[in-house]
């Protein structure tokens, strides 16, 4: 018998696996990284509500607040958001509880999976003309 947390890293397992090869992958692992913090600091429904505000066509926000839903059992991100501004206290400290697990198990496959951004080495620059 799985348990919910086991569903939850199942889930979040094949979600993080469809980014690697999009081209906000880099971006996507960040948001990983902070979005649990961002649930603790703001609450849930600021923070999904963030996500709603930053989505726009296939980036980033948009993903992860899809991939949350999914692994919770929402149909959309939309549908997570308004059941979360909805919610009686007990049933949001629930999802808050559910959402925190979900994002735990997407934080840790995005560091494992996703490879952060590399900087750019800088090039050396000559001078023409210059002696040593």
């Amino acid at each position: 018998m799985n348990t919910r947390s086991r569903q939850h890293a199942a889930n979040a397992h094949a979600c993080v696996s469809a980014v690697v090869s999009q081209p906000y992958a880099s971006k996507y692992r960040a948001l990983a990284l902070s979005f649990p913090i961002m649930v603790l600091q703001s609450g849930l429904a600021q923070a999904t509500g963030f996500l709603q505000a930053k989505s726009s066509g296939e980036n980033e926000y948009q993903r992860y607040l899809i991939d949350l839903a999914s692994i919770l059992g929402k149909s959309s991100g939309e549908v997570l958001h308004t059941d979360v501004i909805n919610s009686s206290l007990a049933t949001y400290q629930q999802l808050t509880r559910q959402a925190l697990d979900a994002s735990g198990w997407l934080k840790r496959y995005a560091q494992a999976l996703l490879k952060e951004e590399q900087a750019e080495a800088p090039t050396p620059t000559t001078t023409e003309g210059a002696q040593s």
